[in-house]
C-alpha cells in the first residue's frame, strides 16, 4: 500500500488477506486516501489489543504518527457508510446462508453529555438508569455465525429538536427522532427493499419496547415473517376458534387478556415437550411448549385494523422442565409450521447476542470516542466490517458444518 507505512511486525499473509477484503468492502469510497484509511482502521480493529481508541490503533498499525489523520477520516470525511453496509449484507448472505434477521440493541455507557444520542435512560438489563447511547443493529444469522449489516442510533427529541445539539453533533436535517419500532422497520426496509436481500424471519426481543404492537403490525403489513419475544403482560385476544376462521370473520369485541393469563388457562390442552436451547447455543434442555392462536388488540380507535390485527397469530409459552430456568413468551405469524420448528429459530437470536458481546468486548463496538452522528455510523460500520472479515475467514468451515 502507498501513502503510509505498515509496521513490519504485521504478518504478510495476514496483511494480504486484510488488503483483499478491504479492497472489496471499501471499493465504494470515492477517494484513494479514504480507502487507505478505512483499511488502517480495519487493521486496528482486527489486530489491536485492548481498547480500540484511534490513537492506539494508529500506533499499533502504522510506523508513523497518524492519529489525527485517522481521527479526521472517521469523524469528518464524508464517505457513505450505506454502500459499505450493502456490500456486507450481500457477502453475509453468500457466506452464511442466513436463516433469520435478528434485531439486537447495544447500550454504550458514556461519561459526558456531548456525544450524539447520549442521555440518561433506564436500561432493563442493568436494572437502573445509565448515561449512555443506544444503538440498534440488524444481524444476518445462521446457526454458526451472524454478522451485523445495518445500524441505527436512538435519538430522542432532546437531540433532534435542539438546534444547538443538532449542530454540535452534525445531525443531518433529514434525521428525526423516532420510536424504537420505527428504527427497526427502517432497517428492515433498507435491507430488504433497498438492498434486495433475501427475506428471512425477523427475530427480536420486544420486552423493553414501549409499543411492541406497532412493530408487529408493521411487520405484518410488509408481509414479513417474525418470531418475537414479548412480555408476559402483553395483551392478546384469545379463542381456540381463531385458527379456523378467515381474518375478516373474527369478531372485534373479544375480551383482552394478558399472554401469561391466557397461556395458563390453555396449558393442559395445547402442550408439547421439546428440546430447547434456552440461552446457550449447542446446549439443549427439555422444555414444555404451550401454543395457542390469538390476535392482537386494536392499536387505537379511529384507525383501520392492520393485517396483523385481523389475522390469527400463534402465542407460544416456553417453560423449561428443570424448574430452574426462566420461561419465555413469544408471538409469531408462522402459523402453518410446526411449533417446534418455529421455536428452533430462536437459537439464532442467542447466536446474534453472543456475537454482539464479542463485538463489544473484542472489536471495539463501544469504544468510539467521537461525538458526531457521522463518526458514530462510520465507526460501527467499520466494526461490522472487521467482525465480518473474522467470520468470512472461517467461511469454509461454516459451510462444512451447515451442510453436515
Amino acid at each position: 500500500m502507498t501513502g503510509y507505512s505498515l509496521k513490519s511486525s504485521l504478518s504478510l499473509a495476514r496483511s494480504d488477506d486484510v488488503s483483499r477484503f478491504a479492497a472489496q468492502a471499501f471499493s465504494s469510497l470515492p477517494r484513494a486516501d479514504q480507502r487507505r484509511w478505512a483499511e488502517v482502521y480495519l487493521r486496528g480493529l482486527l489486530l489491536g489489543k485492548g481498547r480500540k481508541s484511534v490513537k492506539r490503533m494508529a500506533e499499533e498499525v502504522l510506523a508513523m504518527p497518524a492519529a489525527q489523520s485517522l481521527q479526521q477520516f472517521i469523524n469528518q470525511s464524508p464517505w457513505d457508510w450505506t454502500a459499505v453496509r450493502r456490500w456486507l449484507a450481500k457477502e453475509a448472505a453468500a457466506q452464511l446462508s442466513p436463516r433469520a434477521w435478528v434485531i439486537e440493541n447495544t447500550v454504550i455507557p458514556k461519561r459526558g453529555t456531548h456525544s450524539v444520542g447520549v442521555e440518561r435512560r433506564f436500561v432493563p438489563s442493568e436494572g437502573k438508569a445509565v448515561n449512555c447511547q443506544v444503538g440498534m443493529g440488524l444481524f444476518l444469522a445462521s446457526e454458526y455465525a451472524s454478522v451485523p449489516v445495518d445500524w441505527r442510533i436512538v435519538l430522542s427529541p432532546r437531540w433532534t429538536e435542539d438546534a444547538t445539539r443538532r449542530n454540535r453533533a452534525y445531525i443531518p436535517e433529514s434525521v428525526h427522532s423516532k420510536d424504537e419500532w420505527e428504527y427497526v422497520l427502517d432497517m428492515i426496509d433498507e435491507v430488504g427493499l433497498d438492498w434486495e436481500s433475501a427475506a428471512a424471519p425477523v427475530l427480536a426481543d420486544l420486552r423493553g419496547m414501549g409499543d411492541p404492537g406497532r412493530l408487529i403490525a408493521g411487520l405484518g403489513e410488509r408481509g414479513v415473517n417474525f418470531v418475537v419475544r414479548v412480555s408476559a403482560t402483553q395483551e392478546v385476544i384469545g379463542g381456540p376458534h381463531l385458527a379456523a376462521v378467515r381474518p375478516t370473520d373474527v369478531p372485534r369485541q373479544e375480551r383482552r387478556v394478558t399472554a401469561q393469563e391466557y397461556l395458563r388457562t390453555m396449558d393442559s390442552r395445547h402442550r408439547q415437550v421439546i428440546d430447547w436451547w434456552g440461552g446457550e447455543p449447542g446446549r439443549p434442555r427439555r422444555a414444555r411448549l404451550t401454543s395457542v392462536p390469538v390476535r392482537l388488540p386494536s392499536l387505537g380507535a379511529g384507525r383501520s385494523p392492520s393485517v396483523v390485527e385481523r389475522s390469527a397469530l400463534r402465542l407460544v409459552g416456553v417453560r423449561p422442565t428443570d424448574g430452574m430456568s426462566q420461561g419465555s413468551v413469544w408471538l409469531t405469524n408462522l402459523t402453518e409450521q410446526r411449533t417446534s420448528e418455529v421455536m428452533s429459530l430462536t437459537r439464532l437470536q442467542h447466536r446474534a447476542r453472543a456475537d454482539l458481546h464479542t463485538l463489544q468486548d473484542e472489536f471495539g463496538l463501544r469504544d468510539f470516542e467521537g461525538r458526531s452522528y457521522r463518526g458514530w455510523h462510520h465507526h460501527v460500520t467499520l466494526v461490522s466490517a472487521a467482525f465480518a472479515h473474522s467470520r468470512f475467514a472461517k467461511g469454509a468451515d461454516l459451510h462444512v458444518r451447515q451442510s453436515s
